[in-house]
């Protein structure tokens, strides 16, 4: 008989997999502190995806603390620098991402097919400019880390693409190619958040076939989410629902996977359930949850398991918007309630809340939602513990037309603290 998780259990198990639910520290940690926290994070996430937007924090920052609570990211910084101490290697995982050593090595067979399955300007590159490979090898060797840009401008390469988008220059194209080739190496991120390059080392290892490979990806994938399916499998590591589903099928007659169905009030789903996911005992979490954390990756998944959909303000033009420019789920115990667009003014020391919105929650039982007075209550708290976190000393929420319902509830929670 197939086995049955209530909606609750499935969730609790998700969230439990990923790291979510263990103390979280308060205040300032040591350097061995902050990176046993990434660490931690990376035995769960395999990865951290990163983005540009620093409103608030960086993408790859937020992760860690909403797992660990106040960690310092010069961690993450240290951790993907050349030398016997690093963890991360910057790749296209899912999307860019810092990814583990174990995982930048199971996607060589990604970098093997760039000149022939990546962008079609990657592909003219690779055929048309060959003879800018060993320019840009020597000019790397010659002036050290450097960004595409400083590469470009050092072989005197000015002419950039015409029209709107990616504006580069054929040398920063092709520096592009030997990144996603793997022949450079990003080895960290200058001031303008420009990727700074380096020849690869040579791998001592052969290559994993890619077989292999995707099925190792697979396994990773699948105990990090805990309870999963074939969609947000594939979607971990940007493979295809072909790819992992031999994988899958083997982990399957293996006993590895199990298919459960999770109860919901739409109508009853099949799942697979990892072999050491682990119990779905209640969480005491109360985190604010980037939109780019990996327990938010497969946004059909998000949907279903904790009834929230999810698309973020950068990517909507300004009217459109109906819940802010970037902001962060809110999560509380093992349901989303609401979310906060927020902003960190550095000048000021002040973290702006700029609204703050209440989840739909369609589906969810009345009984199942958290009180509005603890989830203010709670949101204030993690508010106040993200400004300590971002060197910030007070926190201001914005009231009014297009702030959100729970704005002002939660502006005199904070004045009342």
């Amino acid at each position: 008989m197939t086995e049955r998780l209530s909606w609750t259990a499935a969730r609790r198990i998700a969230l439990r997999a990923q790291g979510v639910g263990g103390p979280r520290r308060a205040s300032a940690p040591t350097a061995a502190a902050s990176r046993r926290a990434l660490v931690r994070t990376l035995e769960r996430t395999h990865l951290l995806q990163i983005d540009s937007v620093s409103v608030f924090a960086r993408a790859h920052h937020l992760p860690v603390f909403t797992r660990a609570g106040i960690w310092d990211p010069a961690a993450l910084d240290r951790a993907s620098r050349p030398g016997p101490h690093r963890l991360v290697h910057e790749t296209l995982a899912h999307e860019a991402a810092f990814a583990t050593e174990e995982v930048s090595r199971l996607l060589d067979f990604r970098r093997r097919t760039t000149s022939t399955k990546d962008w079609s300007v990657l592909r003219d590159i690779a055929t048309t400019s060959p003879h800018l490979f060993p320019r840009i090898r020597a000019a790397l060797e010659e002036i050290g880390p450097a960004s595409a840009a400083a590469v470009s401008r050092h072989l005197g390469d000015t002419e950039r693409d015409e029209g709107w988008g990616w504006r580069r220059t054929r040398s920063q194209w092709a520096v592009e190619y030997l990144f996603r080739s793997g022949e450079l190496d990003c080895i960290g991120r200058n001031s303008q958040f420009e990727r700074l390059y380096l020849p690869a080392p040579r791998r001592g290892s052969p290559p994993v076939p890619e077989a292999e490979a995707i099925a190792r990806l697979t396994a990773l994938a699948t105990r990090s989410l805990g309870v999963s399916d074939p969609g947000a499998v594939a979607d971990w590591f940007r493979l295809l629902i072909g790819q992992v589903r031999p994988a899958i099928d083997e982990m399957l007659a293996a006993g590895e996977l199990t298919e459960v169905e999770v109860d919901h009030p739409a109508g009853t789903r099949t799942m697979l359930l990892h072999r050491d996911a682990p119990g779905p005992s209640p969480l005491r979490a109360a985190a604010l949850v980037s939109p780019f954390d990996p327990i938010v990756f497969h946004r059909p998944r998000l949907e279903h398991l904790f009834d929230v959909e999810y698309r973020i303000g950068i990517y909507t033009p300004a009217p459109l918007r109906t819940t802010g420019y970037y902001s962060l789920l809110f999560l509380l115990g093992d349901v989303i309630p609401a979310r906060v667009d927020l902003r960190a003014d550095r000048g000021r020391g002040v973290l702006e809340v700029r609204g703050v919105y209440p989840e739909p929650l369609p589906h969810l039982p009345a009984r199942q939602r958290p009180a509005v007075d603890r989830v203010l209550t709670a949101l204030a708290e993690e508010l106040e513990l993200a400004a300590r976190w971002q060197g910030l000393h007070q926190v201001e929420v914005a009231t009014g037309q297009g702030s959100g319902d729970l704005s002002a509830p939660l502006a005199r929670v904070i004045a009342g603290s």
